[in-house]
């Protein structure tokens, strides 16, 4: 089954999905932007499954790609059941490509979680410098031919008006 993608523009912490993805960097502790409107919403717990999850799986940090989840605490009101966290690259360090791996890992987690929607935030696209608009290409790339059994509606979420143009443009015939 191929999902609906929507294009919104807003705030990431008001959606309603069965798991929001967080723009996270390797620390998982929280930081600007996106990452630090998710831990805001969410409270304090959510700092604390984080510290759990350095802890037991991640010691040196999340690397580059991989997508891990935890509940959704403060968010459960806006009916989120879980919180993805992925690490996207610094444009100035890594490979950009790279970003594909948090857009798939995420969606392949949130599978394994059973969630029908999903919402994701521009991954990389703030301090860790990545353009908007080889954001916009390599989420193309990953979207234009998945498919999912469980997943139905996959929300792109831009905080800019002109954020929100350049994805309209570049995927507009997706959604």
């Amino acid at each position: 089954m191929k999902p609906r993608i929507e294009i919104l523009r807003g705030d990431i912490t008001k959606i309603s999905a069965d798991c929001i993805v967080n723009a996270a960097n390797s620390s998982l502790m929280g930081g600007g932007g996106v990452d630090g409107a998710i831990h805001r919403a969410a409270g304090p717990m959510l700092l604390e499954e984080c510290k759990k999850i350095r802890r037991e799986q991640y010691p040196n940090g999340l690397p580059i790609g991989r997508a891990v989840a935890t509940k959704s605490y403060g968010l459960a009101k806006n009916g989120v059941k879980y919180i993805i966290h992925t690490v996207g690259p610094r444009a100035w360090r890594d490979n950009i490509e790279l970003l594909k791996d948090c857009y798939i890992n995420s969606l392949m987690l949130a599978e394994q979680l059973g969630c029908k929607s999903i919402a994701f935030p521009a991954i990389s696209t703030g301090a860790y410098g990545v353009s908007i608009e080889d954001s916009a290409r390599i989420v193309r790339s990953v979207l234009k031919n998945y498919e999912s059994g469980i997943i139905e509606r996959i929300m792109l979420v831009l905080w800019s008006e002109r954020d929100y143009e350049i994805y309209k443009k570049e995927l507009g015939d997706l959604s």
